[in-house]
């Protein structure tokens, strides 16, 4: 699977083409001819330009290990509430009931846990009556997605920044149960346990990347089937994603979006943020336009979408997302 993989520090750019080297596997390492190496820990590699930064940034994340749900909680609660670990065991919380909640014994409670399968990947499984060959997700957090998309795809790559979440998407993929931490209030929490059952997906048809969607390590137009789902609001040039999905989509592939456009300072530049009071309308003219991007789209399926998340047993955000699926001219 890593022959779809490429180094993103020496790729190069021009009016007209893209220039790659593709990856290959050494050990635990991910090696390229300009002598760059990325590392595969827990199998899930780490493909980024800045992977230092990375480290920097992130390295409780990439060297924790599955704790017992109740060690985990009791290691939260020593706080604060923006450490990095209380961090990211409220994201997995979240993103876990998210993604699977359908599946989680016991089932999610608070506000929004009737809603344990969301429209959107409702959406997404009944794309495998069309099937392709190679399907990609950007931002693909803790893996429901890829598994649907792998119902209608001989291949998927999955993509992800935060690799707590990216780990525990290749352990449920590849059929193990999951013990996690479900949060209750504030730095509690009680456990959980999720599996994907009949949603396993073969180690040979999915991988799993840690990587950025702003600069993913993969080769130009030769997806067939292109997803970013609430991932425009969560990167800081929304543009700049578009055109990585324009240029990974195949000739005729079809692309897959969704958002709530909840702009937030920080996290999205204010001056690229699309279409004012309307950015639904304006994304649509873009693709169909075509308007800084490769190719021209045909929107073939649009709607507004609820999707729910659950952040403990009494708070739940509720969004309106807007979906469109488009096929490339």
């Amino acid at each position: 699977m890593h022959d779809v993989l490429v180094c993103p520090g020496c790729r190069t750019r021009t009016a007209d083409r893209i220039d790659v080297r593709t990856l290959a596997r050494a050990g635990d390492l991910l090696v390229c001819e300009c002598g760059r190496r990325y590392p595969v820990i827990d199998g899930v590699p780490i493909v980024v330009a800045d992977a230092r930064g990375l480290f920097r940034k992130d390295i409780a994340a990439l060297i924790e290990r599955d704790l017992p749900p109740e060690v985990a909680a009791l290691l939260a609660e020593a706080g604060p509430d923006d450490a990095p670990w209380p961090r990211l065991l409220e994201h997995l919380s979240i993103y876990l009931d998210a993604h699977w909640g359908d599946r989680a014994v016991p089932p999610p409670d608070g506000p929004g846990a009737e809603l344990a399968t969301s429209a959107i990947i409702e959406r997404i499984a009944a794309r495998s009556l069309d099937r392709v060959e190679l399907a990609v997700e950007l931002g693909c957090s803790v893996g429901r997605i890829v598994a649907e998309l792998a119902r209608g795809a001989e291949r998927v790559i999955g993509l992800d920044l935060q690799f707590g979440a990216v780990r525990r998407a290749r352990l449920l993929l590849e059929g193990e149960a999951l013990a996690y931490s479900r949060r209750v209030v504030g730095r509690r929490y009680s456990a959980a346990t999720v599996a994907a059952g009949d949603l396993t997906v073969p180690g040979r048809r999915a991988t799993l990347v840690c990587a950025d969607a702003l600069d993913p390590p993969l080769l130009p137009r030769v997806f067939e089937r292109v997803v970013a789902l609430n991932l425009l609001d969560s990167v800081p040039n929304p543009q700049q994603l578009l055109g990585v999905v324009d240029t990974l989509c195949a000739d005729g592939g079809e692309v897959i979006l969704a958002s709530p456009y909840a702009w937030q300072s920080g996290i999205v530049d204010d001056e690229a943020r699309p279409g004012g009071a309307d950015p639904a309308a304006d994304l649509a003219a873009i693709l169909r336009s075509g308007t800084g991007l490769a190719g021209r789209y045909s929107i073939e399926d649009e709607a507004d979408l609820r999707w729910t998340l659950r952040r403990d047993s009494r708070t739940a955000v509720v969004y309106r997302c807007h979906y469109l699926r488009c096929r490339k001219l």
